[in-house]
């Protein structure tokens, strides 16, 4: 029976909409069975926002909590018991200490809240601990709480109303919430009262989800994609066998992370394709028109039914227009693209072990992506959930490094470097097309200005005519090839790309000299940096080259 990797909506790729859950709150509660009720109302608010908005995307919730007495524990417990219909949508848990473990412990009274600490914390997807400060216990939660808020979607607050009385408590943390923009859900802990709070990430968070909704329904032939993976999958099990490698080292790679990058680019061309086509096709639509009215004045003044051929035209590119604006095409074409990009390092970086997460962008590239974005988040998702390889490393050092170097390295720098050729000469040949059609502008326009054209009309009555419009046409077109050169930044990709393959060639070479593991990770990170780095500079300079009329 064929797998099928086509849509979103299979389970095996659906990437789910994971919306974390700050809490915060007092540890001395006066009612909680109500507070429970009230934490469940919040819950089942979002569940069925969520319910309402995602309609190709599971969603998980992911409480994130210091794990102090009281209202920690009590949103966190209702967090984990959430009722879910999958097993894999099931809530989890990601814990912020403001200290180490040891130092937290004390702070507990009795032995059965020491076991209820331990016990959420072994239940924990991963485990944060603010490194100590010099300072009172109480500037330690203070940073702890502010984490928190910093790395959820939306917090749920178990406050009495009142002001702040000192660092740390509940009240600087909902405070420093409204100061960073994140909305909130405040539970009065002494009425019960709720009120919610909504702030700019809101509607952030809202367009992420709708865009990873999208990103899951779009779908792919079943045989198109599963020849994609197969082909994919047996090219890197040919390179791993001929470095030495068990063949079993990639099959983590197969049931997970390879089918998601292939997905990915698949679709990332499918829309580099349109918007591409579309933007050629806009700028020749133009120049058709310029030549179809010429035409009809200069030959055939009366028929003006040829007209109706410019009528087109314009209709055509103004359709075109609507269609990339209406699809997304650009916008999906990036937005895949990177995250394509992003998987192509995560098949080879987990192969080592390494983590490959995403470094916040440096200033001049801060256009490039933002951590709250869907594509990031969709990274994160499917590189968390990644299985993890049986196969031990012990030994496989030297089979690593020539398996990395070629199935990687060499691979992208032989891409960028037929990249940078490719795009060299798409530049120059559109170019001296252009100057050719300027220079016949210039020789008919030159014809015709001295009447020299005229000496033909005893015989050749239709020169003038075929001058007047070559000087009209000629130059249409040559700001057409123009505008597709400039809307495909040939050059700037030719330069860029070149820059890249040079980089990459020094550390393929460095690669191959270096003979310990611990210079080979720091090279395979450096790797990773420069493509990313490339691929944030990329998605600068297109983000603005939307379709537009020429």
């Amino acid at each position: 029976m064929e797998t099928s990797y086509s849509s979103g909506k299979e389970k095996n790729l659906c990437i789910p909409a994971i919306v974390r859950i700050g809490v915060t709150g007092h540890r001395k509660l006066a009612s909680t069975n109500l507070l429970r009720e009230c934490v469940k109302e919040v819950l089942s608010k979002l569940d069925t926002m969520l319910s309402q908005m995602l309609t190709h995307t599971s969603h998980q919730f992911i409480a994130v909590s210091a794990l102090a007495e009281g209202a920690d524990r009590l949103i966190v417990e209702e967090i984990l018991n959430w009722p879910v219909a999958e097993e894999e949508n099931k809530p989890g848990l990601e814990v912020v200490l403001p200290m180490p473990v040891a130092d937290y412990l004390q702070d507990f009274e009795t032995q059965e809240s020491k076991d209820e600490f331990k016990a959420f914390l072994n239940h924990a997807m991963s485990i944060k601990t603010i490194e100590k400060v010099e300072e009172p216990r109480t500037a330690a939660y203070g940073l702890a709480g502010r984490n928190v808020v910093e790395n959820c979607d939306v917090l749920i607050a178990l406050w009495d109303g009142k002001p702040v009385s000192g660092s740390g408590g509940t009240a600087e943390i909902v405070e420093y919430a409204r100061e960073v923009g994140r909305s909130l859900f405040r539970i009065n802990s002494e009425s019960g009262e709720l009120k919610e709070e909504r702030h700019e990430d809101h509607s952030i968070l809202v367009r992420a989800l709708k865009y990873l909704d999208a990103y899951n329904s779009e779908c792919v032939k079943d045989r198109e994609l599963n020849t994609a993976v197969d082909a994919q999958y047996s090219t890197l099990t040919k390179q791993a066998v001929q470095s030495g490698l068990p063949k079993k080292i990639l099959v983590p790679l197969r049931e997970h992370l390879l089918p998601q990058f292939v997905r990915a680019d698949l679709l990332a061309l499918r829309y580099q394709n349109r918007y591409m086509e579309a933007g050629s096709a806009i700028y020749a639509l133009a120049a058709a028109a310029v030549a179809t009215v010429t035409i009809q004045v200069l030959f055939f003044p009366l028929l003006f039914e040829l007209l109706w051929f410019e009528v087109a035209e314009i209709a055509l590119i103004l359709i075109l227009l609507w269609a990339s604006h209406r699809g997304e095409w650009h916008h999906k074409w990036l937005d895949f693209r990177f995250l394509a990009e992003r998987l192509r390092a995560a098949l080879f970086l987990s192969v080592t072990g390494l983590g490959c997460d995403l470094t916040t962008p440096p200033p001049q590239l801060a256009l490039s992506h933002r951590p709250d974005d869907w594509m990031v988040k969709a990274f994160l998702t499917i590189w968390d959930s990644r299985p993890q390889a049986d196969s031990k490393r012990e030994n496989m050092f030297e089979h690593l490094k020539i398996f990395l170097l070629t199935a990687w390295i060499k691979d992208q720098l032989t891409f960028y470097d037929r990249a940078s050729e490719r795009h060299r000469r798409r530049h120059t040949r559109l170019a001296r097309i252009g100057v050719v059609l300027f220079a016949l502008t210039l020789v008919a326009a030159t014809l015709h200005a001295t009447g020299l054209g005229h000496l033909w009309l005893p015989t050749l009555p239709a020169i003038p005519r075929v001058l007047a419009s070559m000087a009209i046409i000629f130059p249409a077109i040559g700001a057409a090839l123009a505008g597709i050169r400039m809307q495909r930044e040939y050059l700037r990709n030719a330069e860029r790309y070149s820059n890249m393959a040079y980089h990459l060639a020094i550390i393929s070479n460095q690669i191959k000299q270096e003979g310990d593991q611990k210079t080979l990770i720091s090279l395979l990170e450096q790797a990773n940096e420069v493509m990313l780095r490339e691929n944030q500079d990329w998605r600068v300079v297109v983000l603005f080259q939307k379709l537009e009329p020429p």
